[in-house]
């Protein structure tokens, strides 16, 4: 979607938002705050796009995360040797 669609969409969110109760009102910036705390934690974490989509395809269900196990496990019992030595 381009930058004049999301425009388009976010006035008339704003037109909508303007008519919520007051605790709707309260949620919503609460989400929006949400929002920007996942943007900055994606900047910290340096996630690009196509990270960010595979994470949200794994969470929604969509797919399957392919993790291998034995490499974490095998990592794991290494780190842990590694901090008894």
């Amino acid at each position: 979607m381009g930058t004049s669609g999301a425009d388009k969409r976010l006035e008339k969110a704003w037109e909508r938002a303007q008519q919520l109760p007051d605790f709707r009102k309260l949620e919503l910036i609460d989400f929006i705050d949400f929002l920007m705390y996942q943007d900055e934690e994606d900047e910290v974490l340096g996630l690009s796009e196509e990270d960010i989509q595979a994470v949200e395809a794994v969470l929604s269900g969509e797919e399957k995360a392919d993790i291998p196990w034995e490499q974490v496990k095998r990592e794991s019992r290494e780190l842990g040797d590694r901090v008894l030595d």
